[in-house]
């Protein structure tokens, strides 16, 4: 009898499992064609070694453009920091997938923004990652 209960209670568990599983939808509901648009950064700002400093005032822009068929179109300009140094002009064409709320970027250019998921929030897509001790804040507004 003991034996029966614990059979029927593995079962009734196993199938509260398989239902969660099986019932388990998207809670964000967002879909491409949600977060497909045009977006600007509204904040761009790097921290090392305590020290923030706000992109955007430096002259630096990141423009996007995400498509509903999953292409990107866009543009990051960081200017050098220093004379004598190399600052970044790369183009954002490429491609970006979604799942759940977050955004992914794949492009040829070798910047930051590939590495880095981001999250959409209503009309913004926020990102915020440490690459070699520099943590990259980023807020894209949707235009």
């Amino acid at each position: 009898m003991r034996t029966g209960r614990v059979l029927a209670v593995m079962a009734a568990a196993a199938g509260a499992g398989a239902c969660l599983a099986a019932c388990h939808k998207d809670v964000t509901g967002l879909t491409s064609n949600d977060v497909a648009g045009h977006y600007v950064a509204a904040t761009f700002t790097t921290t090392q070694a305590g020290v923030t400093t706000n992109q955007l005032a430096r002259g630096s822009l990141i423009d996007l453009t995400l498509v509903g068929d999953g292409g990107t179109t866009g543009r990051l300009f960081v200017p050098a920091p220093k004379p004598g140094t190399a600052g970044v002009d790369a183009s954002l064409a490429g491609t970006w997938t979604l799942a759940a709320d977050t955004v992914t970027l794949t492009h040829a250019a070798v910047t930051f923004l590939r590495d880095m998921p981001l999250r959409a929030a209503g009309t913004r897509l926020e990102g915020d990652k440490t690459f070699s001790g520099v943590q990259i804040v980023v807020v894209l507004q949707k235009q």
